[in-house]
This record gives C-alpha cells, structure tokens and sequence, in this order.
C-alpha cells in the first residue's frame, strides 16, 4: 500500500504499518480536542487508571499485558483493544520493545450528526459504546484488524498532516472505521489470557504438524473444551489459528526466500501442493506466484 505524499510520514512497509515517529506524546494531549492520539513505548508498566473518553489502544510491535477487571489481557501486535467510557485498567510490561498507540474520542463525538446516528443502530458495536451489556472492553485480534490497517493509518496520517488536531477528513475515516468495525464478525468480550496465549504460542512452534487433537491433549483437555475456550477468547476457532499461522509463515518464505511453492507447501504443513494453492489463494486474494511478485 502507498501512504499519502507527505515529508512528515515515511513510507511505511507492512511490518511497521504505525511507526509514525512524530505522534504526540501523552504529555501533551490537548484538552480541547473531542480526538487526540498519543504513543509510547511500554517499557516500564503504566499505573491503574480510568479515561472520561473511548479509547482504541493498538500494538504495533511486541505483546503487552492490559490488566482489566483483575485479569490480564494479553494484546499481540496488530492487535487492537477498544476501552469502554469510564472503564479501568493498567499496562504491564511483557515485552520492553512493545510499542502502543491509543486513538482517544470523547464522548461529545456522539452527541449530534451523524455519530449520534450511528449510535442508534442496533449493533454489537453500538450496544457496546452506549454501555447496554456493561462489558469494559473488546478486543479484536490481529487476523480481524488487518483489515483496518489502511484505513486506521489514514486516521494517524490526516492527524499528524493536520498540525495533532483532529479534521473532516479524520472524522470521515473515523465514522467509516467504526461503520466497517459494526460488520465485524471476529471479536471478543475476553481477549487472549494466559491459556489462549500458550495455545497460539504452540501453534507457531509447530504449525507444520500440529492438530487440534495434539493441542488439546497436550494442554489436558477434550478437543471440545479447548476449541470453545480458544473460539470465546481470541473470536477464531482452533483451525483458523492453524491455517491462519500457515498462510503468514508461507509469505514469508514466498517474500525472504527462492524457495518453491512445492517446497514452501511442505515447509508449512501442506501435503497437497494444490489445496495449499487453493488455500492461499482463497485468503489472500492471489495466488502464491503472484504474491512473491509484489513483494520482490
């Protein structure tokens, strides 16, 4: 993807979508505006405290731990967590080189035009916002939020191009974020915890032979146990997980390597050459041949 032609942003490849250097600083967080974003690293913890606005907090790099309600909520890169108004919480530090940056609305955004609008639909979403199921958070992993991505970064772009204040542009994006976030299908009141997290760590220790079945007797539970628990936490069910963590080690062999699409199918767990054609092709929108192509 092409970012917007401007000196203050630096052409961005996937892997670092959000490092925008200049974002302002939490020291700094103006408060007049209803919008204002800030960023930070998260190497040394970030004490319990409540906001009097929403709050999406994005991992950009390494995995950090959000303590809500007095359960720890691990949060993956590419991972987004969407605070609740008045809601609680405190940041632990898991990774030292975990990177955070948090879109911040407050509540007076709802309050007339079409935000107000879109308040009164009967969504997931809006229920949420509006408070009506008491839920403080949702979480959405980083398999739903790819699809966001250009959209969130032209939320970041118009907010640093715009001087950090908040515009049209940037509410447009906003409402179209949040309209495209209501039709989402993959998120969950709960979030990965600790249990969730060793599944998915398994998962890419050994996604080349590693089943459900394994899974669930290797963590000492039914196959059924598991698959709902790993489905409620993480909004994906087990073989997603599987299939999903082949398709992102598979572009990387098609992207950092010559290697074939015979020997990148068996590399990642495929016997049939032709179903791992099938697959990839059915997630990505390209074939195997085709993706290698746009990132050589």
């Amino acid at each position: 993807m092409k970012l917007i032609n401007s000196n203050k942003l630096p052409k961005l490849s996937r892997n670092d979508f959000f490092k925008i250097p200049n974002l302002v600083r939490s020291s700094n967080i103006p408060n007049s505006e209803k919008i204002f974003v800030v960023s930070h690293d998260l190497d040394i913890p970030v004490p319990f405290h409540k906001h009097d606005f929403y709050e999406f907090v994005f991992i950009t790099n390494g995995i950090a731990i959000s303590n809500i309600n007095n359960k720890d909520i691990y949060l993956l890169p590419d991972s987004l967590l969407l605070m609740n108004l008045h809601s609680a919480h405190s940041l632990k530090v898991k990774d030292p080189k975990a990177q955070v940056i948090n879109i911040c609305i407050k509540p007076e955004i709802f309050t007339g035009g079409v935000f107000a609008e879109f308040l009164q639909q009967d969504n997931y979403l809006c229920n949420f916002l509006c408070d009506k199921g008491n839920n403080s958070y949702l979480y959405f992993s980083p398999t739903s939020l790819s699809r966001y991505l250009p959209i969130i970064n032209g939320i970041l772009s118009e907010y640093v191009t715009n001087n950090y204040h908040y515009n049209y542009a940037m509410l447009g994006l906003l409402l179209i974020f949040f309209d495209q976030l209501s039709h989402e299908n993959y998120y969950s009141y709960t979030g990965i915890d600790s249990l969730s997290l060793n599944v998915i760590s398994a998962i890419k220790d050994n996604v080349q032979t590693i089943t459900v079945q394994q899974l669930a007797q290797n963590f000492g539970y039914s196959t059924a146990y598991l698959s709902r628990y790993i489905k409620k936490h993480t909004a994906l069910t087990i073989k997603e997980i599987i299939m999903q963590e082949k398709m992102k080690q598979a572009k990387k062999y098609l992207s950092e390597t010559n290697y074939s699409v015979e020997e990148i199918s068996r590399l990642v767990g495929y016997k049939s050459v032709s179903y791992f054609f099938k697959t990839f092709e059915k997630q990505n929108n390209v074939t195997p041949d085709q993706f290698r192509k746009t990132v050589k």
